[in-house]
């Protein structure tokens, strides 16, 4: 039961990652999609990223993954898991400048691996000291719930919007 709940909070986490990532928050894809045309590379490492802030989110919004993905892959080695968080960064990256919708930046997919490593790193420890059903019953219920505290926020955006 609790590898399912972790499948599915990985399917809904990748699903916000992307609405966050790719749309911005937009709750008209199409439209945001059509009406934007942003598009910047930047190369150098902290040189035009967004400020401190900025940064600590990135770190922040892929420490999940990391989690989620090594209960969902817990069978594929700890590097691979790595390059995959890495992978789905540069992906994130790439598709911002080949879609013109956003900013691509390494500093972005330095934050964001670097925040996957940090939540495959905090899964790992907890499995070596803990008991492995309880810290993933844990991590499910915790993922729950900050799941519904997600939606509440979606929903207090998308009304916020409306008016």
């Amino acid at each position: 039961m609790t590898k399912t709940l972790a499948k599915i909070l990985f399917i809904i986490y990748s699903l916000i990652l992307i609405w966050i990532i790719l749309f911005k928050l937009s709750f008209h894809p199409i439209n945001f999609l059509v009406n934007v045309n942003t598009r910047s590379l930047n190369l150098v490492p902290f040189a035009l990223s967004g400020g401190r802030r900025e940064v600590l989110l990135n770190v922040f919004i892929f420490v999940p993954f990391g989690v989620l993905l090594n209960m969902v892959g817990r069978k594929i080695p700890f590097l691979l898991k790595f390059l995959i968080i890495c992978a789905v960064s540069f992906l994130f990256e790439s598709l911002q400048y080949l879609l013109s919708i956003g900013a691509s930046d390494v500093t972005d997919l330095i934050t964001n691996s670097l925040g996957g490593l940090i939540g495959l790193s905090l899964y790992s420890i907890a499995m070596k000291l803990g008991q492995k059903r309880k810290v993933d019953r844990n991590i499910v219920v915790l993922g729950c719930i900050m799941i519904v505290f997600i939606i509440i926020w979606i929903g207090r955006l998308f009304f916020r919007r409306m008016m």
